[in-house]
């Protein structure tokens, strides 16, 4: 989901990172590795940071925006800056695309200066893209810099990262993001914005997307077929058909995911953990069971297949004669003393 552009002195959970860079113009090593979420607007800084070190006339506020190198970069034609992502029909970077860069990274620098390289969701790199990656911030060129993104580090090589300056771009608390969110959107209430954030794991700018992108009726479309699903008004394979036809259907998983989440928070405030231990415990496996149908999904699966098993998991889920019957062990096993 692509997140709409804005100037980097908009997004206020940037500002220490970015000063954090700041601090380091006078001293800049070869290769950074920003840790970042996805949806908060780190391609911004990431691109800001790409024409500070081009610019000709850098400042500590950043690039001059006026000289050569930054018209060129602003235009998308700079000679000097690289970019390595993945291609629009893959789900990963291939090792050709590496040596490409690589070859590139050798030249001499067209406008005398840096040679700026930016590698975004580097744990998307097949393994043999990754060892070519590494040799090359083994042995980088002269006045090269090397920025890549990530977002799932637990995918990543410990070779990578220990060849890297890491930052750290965290996602903003949730007060921050609301109040950011809600100067944006001020026609929609707290309530919503806030499960806008939820459903987009806290980040500002995918919730901003999802708002605008009619999220907020997609997400109204599956609450509908689980009233369905649970009633018997429809059999399940009627019922995932609407949203097979998603812009995104993957959204989904999302859903499942934020309801069994949203389901243990309830208990928990309720300090009734004790009482439905075992509610806490299913509800659990079923974020894991949301986890494995994703993958699942994006693998070669049945696609229908996978949402009809999710839901039909969903409903047994919601089987109030179950909940009930474990509410009235529970007082029996506290009456009889055994709790």
């Amino acid at each position: 989901m692509e997140a709409p552009l804005y100037p980097l002195a908009q997004l206020p959970w940037l500002r220490a990172p970015w000063l954090q860079w700041q601090q380091l113009q006078d001293r800049l090593g070869h290769a950074y590795l920003l840790l970042s979420a996805q949806g908060i607007g780190i391609e911004l800084m990431v691109e800001q940071m790409a024409k500070q070190a081009l610019c000709q006339h850098a400042s500590s506020q950043g690039a001059c925006g006026q000289c050569v190198s930054c018209q060129l970069f602003s235009s998308g034609q700079h000679p000097d800056f690289f970019q390595l992502q993945r291609l629009e029909d893959k789900t990963t970077v291939g090792v050709d695309q590496v040596r490409q860069l690589i070859e590139k990274q050798n030249e001499t620098s067209h406008q005398g200066g840096y040679k700026v390289i930016v590698v975004a969701e580097v744990e998307n790199l097949k393994l043999a893209a990754f060892n070519a990656l590494l040799k090359t911030l083994e042995e980088p060129a002269q006045r090269t810099l090397f920025i890549l993104t990530c977002a799932q580090q637990s995918r990543l090589p410990a070779t990578i990262k220990s060849r890297c300056q890491k930052m750290t771009v965290s996602t903003p608390e949730l007060a921050m993001a609301l109040s950011w969110l809600a100067q944006q959107r001020p026609q929609f209430d707290q309530a919503l914005l806030k499960r806008a954030l939820r459903l987009n794991w806290g980040a500002p700018l995918m919730a901003l997307t999802w708002i605008d992108k009619g999220g907020v009726q997609e997400y109204a479309e599956w609450q509908e077929g689980l009233k369905q699903a649970q009633s018997n008004k429809k059999v399940l394979s009627k019922v995932i058909l609407p949203w097979l036809k998603w812009p995104n259907p993957l959204r989904v998983f999302d859903y499942f995911y934020f309801w069994a989440l949203m389901q243990n928070r309830k208990i928990v405030y309720a300090a009734s953990v004790l009482e439905d231990k075992a509610a806490v415990l299913e509800l659990l496996q079923f974020q894991q069971q949301v986890l494995q149908a994703k993958n699942a999904w994006q693998g070669n699966a049945n696609k229908e297949l996978v949402l009809e098993n999710l839901l039909a998991l969903w409903v047994q889920q919601n089987d109030q004669s179950k909940s009930e019957m474990r509410q009235k062990l529970f007082h029996e096993k506290l009456r009889r003393g055994l709790l």
